[in-house]
């Protein structure tokens, strides 16, 4: 590190030191902009990602959304279980919290759901979904596994794992969960975001 001396009391200095250690003497501002350039860039980069990825969790959230509404991809049962009204019951309270964005209060109840049929693949991306809208993308990532564990081609559950990949900065996994999602998609829309997301990577 290049060093000076203080021109007060002849001490040694480090450049990026402000006062003097020794006697407390303020250094005149040196240049500084040529040794932030390349954290600044990096950290504009991150900015890019962090930013991209927000609005890619927005558009998960919101797809999340609009399947509930509209009755999701999939029957809310499995096809080796047979729905009960208690378990119809619960699943739908998970939903309305969800809807209105208290996914906190949605999380308790898929995971109950989920205690009493454990092969809801949609169930458990819900949850997923729930899980990453509060920043726990460990517990989301974990969920849309087990969906995929069970369903391999679960549009959203490979979509959503694009949006944690992104959201933590591995922008190699979400492109290569996107482009797994955009070979079972059917949702044009959808589809297309996904296609100018990629393309901003």
């Amino acid at each position: 590190m290049t060093q000076t001396q203080c021109p007060k009391c002849g001490a040694p200095r480090e450049v990026q030191h402000q006062f003097c250690p020794s006697c407390g003497f303020g250094y005149p501002q040196t240049r500084s902009a040529e040794p932030t350039v390349r954290p600044q860039s990096s950290r504009d980069r991150r900015r890019e990602i962090i930013i991209l990825a927000l609005v890619v969790a927005v558009t998960a959230v919101v797809y999340n959304v609009v399947a509930a509404l509209v009755g999701r991809d999939r029957p809310i049962a499995s096809a080796d279980s047979a729905i009960t009204p208690v378990l119809q019951n619960v699943i739908q309270a998970g939903h309305d919290f969800m809807d209105h964005g208290e996914f906190d209060k949605a999380i308790p109840q898929y995971e109950q759901a989920l205690s009493m049929d454990s092969l809801q693949p949609d169930i458990m991306v819900d949850l997923g979904a729930c899980y990453h809208a509060l920043g726990e993308n460990d517990k989301a990532d974990l969920q849309f596994h087990r969906a995929l564990a069970i369903n391999p081609k679960h549009p959203v559950a490979l979509f959503n794992m694009g949006v944690v990949s992104l959201s933590v900065g591995d922008t190699i996994s979400a492109r290569n969960w996107w482009t797994k999602y955009l070979d079972v998609a059917t949702d044009q829309q959808q589809m297309q975001a996904v296609r100018e997301q990629l393309s901003k990577m």
